[in-house]
C-alpha cells in the first residue's frame, strides 16, 4: 500500500470544525528493547513508541488543520513515514517480510494512525465510535474489499448512528462517521492483504 495513496484517498476533506481537542496515542506502544508483537499486519504500528504515535497524531492533526488535505509534498506525511518505518525495521528484521507484507503492514499503520486521529476528532465533539464499530461488524460482508463506503451504505450508516443514540448529526459528523467506517475497511483490507 502507498502511504500517499491511503492517505489522500481516506482524508480528502476534513472541516475545521472536527478538529482533535488534544492528541493522545491509544495504546502504550513499544520501544525497541521489549518483545515485538506477533507476524501480523499490526506488528509496526503496535511496535511505535507511544512518543512516536503522539508525534505521528500532532501532525495529522496539523494536516486538518489545513483543510484536511494531504499534499503531494506534505512534510507532515514525511515525518509520519518516517516514524513508521522505524518501527518497520525492527518487525521487518525479526519477521523477514516479504515486499507485499512490509507494504501491507505500512499501510495498516498509517490507516490506525488515521483512525485514532478520526477517533478523537469524535470524541472532541462528544461522539463515540462504537456505534460505528457496531455498524461495520454488521455489514463487514456487504463492505469487504471496498476502499470507499458506497453510497447505499452512507444512509445505512446516517440511519444507524441516529438509532444508536447520535442525536441529529450533521453532515461534518457524518463525513467523520463515514471516513472512520473506511479506516477500518483498509484496516482490515491490510490485514487480508498481509496474509
Amino acid at each position: 500500500m502507498n502511504l500517499r495513496r491511503i492517505a489522500l484517498g481516506l482524508v480528502p476533506c476534513l472541516v475545521a470544525g472536527a478538529l482533535p481537542v488534544a492528541v493522545q496515542a491509544h495504546g502504550a506502544g513499544q520501544g525497541a528493547n521489549e518483545l515485538l508483537p506477533d507476524n501480523t499486519a499490526a506488528c509496526i504500528y503496535e511496535t511505535m513508541p507511544a512518543e512516536d504515535r503522539e508525534i505521528a497524531l500532532l501532525l495529522i492533526s496539523r494536516e486538518f488543520a489545513g483543510g484536511g488535505r494531504f499534499g503531494q509534498s506534505s512534510r507532515n506525511l514525511d515525518t509520519i513515514n518516517e516514524l513508521i518505518e522505524e518501527s518497520h525495521s525492527r518487525c521487518l528484521a525479526r519477521f523477514n517480510w516479504s515486499v507485499g507484507r512490509s507494504q501491507s503492514a505500512t499501510g495498516y499503520a498509517l490507516t490506525a494512525i488515521l483512525a485514532d486521529a478520526l477517533e478523537q476528532s469524535l470524541q472532541s465533539i462528544g461522539l463515540s465510535a462504537a456505534p460505528l464499530h457496531a455498524f461495520y461488524r454488521e455489514n463487514r460482508h456487504l463492505l469487504t474489499g471496498r476502499d470507499r463506503l458506497p453510497a447505499a451504505q452512507r444512509d445505512r450508516l446516517t440511519a444507524f448512528v441516529k438509532a444508536q443514540g447520535w442525536a441529529d448529526p450533521k453532515e461534518p459528523e457524518l463525513a467523520l462517521a463515514a471516513l472512520y467506517v473506511e479506516s477500518l475497511m483498509l484496516k482490515d483490507q491490510a490485514q487480508r492483504q498481509f496474509r
